[in-house]
């Protein structure tokens, strides 16, 4: 590569040479941009270029996989209903039941009285409710309320979480230390 440069070289320029000259990469360029064949070591680089806003360094690697794949389509939902049940999904919270204009009430038989619409109040009239499948810890529900306020119209607000569809068996596998909740969080 010298051979570019003048005889009367310095340093200066033989450094600037050697800084600005293509080496080969590790890894074929194709693999950069694919979630499924990236080294693992380069996976929070591509979360980062495509801008996934829930990342945790200490998932397994076919979770971080995922969660890189479904970017794109989730950014193209954003705002919808559909991103809020991906997000959850992708991420580990499992299916959700979202009820939308929560506070809203019509005696048209368009909803069940089985108690999970309650006689409060609409705040807003863009609220909503998200019933997950499975329990959640309280750590866990932050992180729900997290990916959802990330994921939902700025004018949307998250009036319930909770998890009543699928309660705590009392066969252990919970402590009761206040880890959980009975159904809400």
């Amino acid at each position: 590569m010298a051979e570019i440069l003048p005889p009367w070289r310095g340093t200066a320029e033989t450094a600037l040479l050697d800084a600005t000259q293509a080496r080969p990469l590790p890894v074929p360029v194709d693999t950069l941009w694919d979630s499924g064949r990236i080294p693992a070591p380069l996976l929070a680089w591509l979360a980062w270029t495509l801008a996934v806003e829930d990342w945790d360094p200490n998932w397994p690697d076919w979770r971080k996989r995922d969660v890189i794949a479904e970017a794109i389509p989730i950014h193209r939902l954003r705002g919808t209903v559909a991103a809020l049940r991906r997000v959850l999904q992708v991420t580990g919270f499992g299916t959700a039941k979202i009820v939308e204009r929560y506070g809203e009430k019509r005696r048209d038989g368009s909803f069940d009285r089985d108690g999970s619409i309650t006689r409060i109040a609409a705040d807003h009239w863009a609220e909503y409710r998200v019933i997950l499948d499975r329990p959640v810890s309280l750590a866990q529900a932050d992180q729900v309320r997290a990916l959802l306020a990330r994921a939902a119209p700025a004018r949307c607000h998250l009036k319930a979480l909770d998890f009543t569809e699928a309660p705590i068996l009392r066969d252990g596998t919970v402590s009761r230390d206040g880890t959980y909740t009975r159904g809400a969080a």
